[in-house]
């Protein structure tokens, strides 16, 4: 269902943002694989068949990892802007507040991660195992595009009746909450409205 893709899209973003956190340890970044590997594997089943209790536990145990990391590493920049997003615009979902704005997020992020990127990509795609880690991290971004198309959660803010003008006043809150501050690279408030723009169409 939309609610168990939005809620376990969350479970990763908790997973993999506390994975590339200022704030992560060897601890958080060990409960972050796990979790992250649990989320590509049992996501996209337990959203097409919600009573397959198998892919439910196995959900409900990467949620919990994934809390752990979020509660010792913090987030970063998606899950500051999406609060934001869905503070300005309460019909939109905290799941899907994080999945319009990961594809510009992966993007804008990934040379600043090149290593933890490529963990992630090999995660989704053990092909990427045999490329550099260069390659790899621009793989974790396609992979992360194509999980989101999987589990129906491909969306722009134009498919939620969100008018341009309302991303700058988005962008201009977007320092409010600190995660912004936890990502390996920090944005200022022109690129938090370049990317939302980005993110206006799908």
């Amino acid at each position: 269902s939309h609610m168990t893709a939005a809620t376990g899209f969350d479970a990763f973003a908790h997973a993999f943002e506390g994975y590339i956190s200022a704030g992560a340890s060897p601890y958080t970044e060990i409960l972050s694989l796990t979790a992250m590997d649990l989320i590509v594997k049992h996501l996209e089943i337990a959203v097409e068949d919600g009573s397959n209790m198998d892919a439910r536990e196995a959900m409900a145990w990467a949620d919990t990892l994934a809390g752990i990391v979020i509660s010792n590493a913090g987030v970063t920049l998606p899950h500051g802007l999406g609060m934001q997003i869905s503070g300005h615009c309460p019909h939109v979902a905290h799941g899907v507040s994080l999945a319009v704005t990961y594809p510009a997020f992966t993007r804008y992020t990934c040379q600043s991660a090149v290593t933890k990127f490529a963990r992630v990509g090999r995660i989704f795609n053990p092909g990427l195992d045999t490329v550099t880690d260069e390659e790899a991290a621009n793989g974790a971004c396609e992979e992360i595009d194509q999980f989101l198309q999987s589990i129906g959660m491909w969306i722009g803010f134009k498919d939620m009746n969100i008018a341009k003008e309302e991303l700058k006043e988005i962008a201009q809150c977007g320092q409010v909450l600190s995660d912004y501050r936890n990502n390996p690279r920090v944005a200022s408030m022109e690129e938090m409205y370049e990317m939302l723009l980005k993110s206006y169409e799908r």
